[in-house]
């Protein structure tokens, strides 16, 4: 059995979790320079506030309905997320983070009858009563299976937040609920075709013949179905939609002009892509930089440009390098800018980078330094040590009108408790 830890509406809950005003009240997360809503309470939900959503479309709702309004806050969120899954750890030795507000566990050794529905409330009680965030467990044999749990133990009410597909008649049902687009490894990408086919939910789905999928939607196709048969074909650290590229770009506070003020920005992009790559045992193969001029005309000025590297890197130093050069090409005098981006491609596991004869960089020297510099950042605080390029005035920083403190990693914004007598 597969368990899916979803963290509830997260980014809302690590606000309330500082904050407990916000409890019962509606509630959105901004996106950078507060732009789109990514993250909405029940009560936001419930007032039709929809997920992308530009916020200056929403300011009278905000104003009448009394809604809370905060700027992302990615190093807080960060932290709790390493605390969730740190307790998760306790639970199971086989714990794969999927994403910030999720993670597998593999129950093995779980056989009694309900037993893993019962340690599925157990692990959610936990989390709630250790870090202060609640969470929804889908159990299931398979991932792509438990993922359908974890949707159905959020929505139904009946679930109580946990969710265990025990056996095929279950299971069937919850097949017949899932509407196509929202089975793990189809989604928008596939779900067009397959409606087309008369293919609407996961049931539909399984309806079909096995050597009908695989040649129509490819050995993907073909795992996910027999993923949804009960069959695990996704086993520790696989998962339908592995990942070919890490982004990071942001949209300016204000347009800047000067070459160090791109570059500092394309240099804190880099570093903060380059950590996701270590982080998940990555490295990249190809670098890409863009920049957009300021403005909606179309005569803009927008360039981008890719390069691949001689060897796969996550080294912050030799990203570092290509990027300069990347952007030094792209570069034009006198352009206001108003958004950059990196963009890591052709990833592959770090154990798998092939070396080169001719290859100058030390690269082990630069692992060690790496490690050395993420776990100073993982004690002491997030960009506590950073590469000399990333430090400067921060003119290009993203409007944040309604950020909240870092409670938990900045010693300045620690919460100071006053009683009274």
């Amino acid at each position: 059995m597969y368990a899916l830890i979803d963290c509830n509406n997260f980014f809302v809950s690590c606000e309330r979790l500082f904050n407990p005003s916000l409890n019962g009240v509606p509630v959105v997360v901004l996106s950078g320079n507060d732009g789109c809503v990514i993250a909405r309470s029940n009560e936001a939900k419930a007032l039709g506030i929809g997920m992308g959503q530009p916020a200056f479309e929403l300011r009278e709702l905000f104003e009448r309905e009394k809604v809370a309004i905060y700027s992302s806050n990615h190093i807080l969120y960060g932290d709790i997320s390493r605390r969730v899954m740190s307790l998760l750890a306790r639970f199971s030795p086989e714990v794969e983070v999927y994403s910030i507000d999720e993670a597998f566990l593999k129950l093995d050794g779980i056989s009694m009858p309900d037993g893993a529905e019962v340690y599925g409330r157990i692990i959610a009680d936990e989390v709630l009563r250790c870090v202060g965030i609640p969470v929804s467990v889908g159990i299931a044999p398979t991932k792509t299976l438990a993922k359908i749990a974890s949707h159905r133990a959020k929505k139904i009410p009946r679930y109580k937040g946990v969710c265990y597909l025990a056996t095929p008649d279950q299971r069937a049902i919850a097949l017949m609920e899932c509407p196509i687009d929202d089975v793990w490894g189809i989604g928008r990408r596939l779900a067009p075709k397959l409606l087309a086919e008369g293919v609407a939910t996961a049931w539909d789905f399984t309806r079909l013949r096995c050597a009908y999928v695989r040649s129509k939607y490819t050995i993907g196709g073909e795992r996910t179905w027999r993923e949804l048969q009960g069959e695990v074909c996704y086993a520790a650290d696989e998962v339908p939609d592995s990942r070919q590229s890490v982004t990071v770009s942001r949209t300016f506070g204000q347009a800047v002009s000067t070459f160090d003020e791109v570059y500092e920005a394309v240099a804190n992009f880099t570093a903060t892509a380059a950590e996701r790559l270590r982080c998940e045992g990555l490295a990249a193969g190809s670098i890409m930089v863009f920049v957009k001029g300021r403005g909606c005309h179309p005569d803009r000025y927008v360039g981008a440009l890719q390069r691949t590297l001689p060897v796969a890197s996550d080294s912050t130093i030799e990203l570092l390098q290509y990027a300069r050069r990347i952007l030094a090409t792209l570069y034009r005098r006198g352009e206001l800018y108003k958004k950059a981006g990196v963009i890591l491609g052709h990833i592959i596991p770090r154990e798998h980078v092939q070396l080169s004869l001719f290859d100058t960089v030390d690269r082990d020297k630069h692992h060690r330094l790496m490690q050395v510099m993420d776990n100073v950042n993982k004690k002491v605080g997030y960009k506590a040590l950073r590469i000399g390029a990333e430090r400067g005035q921060r003119s290009w920083q993203a409007q944040s009108n309604h950020l909240s403190p870092c409670y938990t990693t900045s010693f300045g914004d620690i919460m100071v408790v006053k009683a009274q007598e």
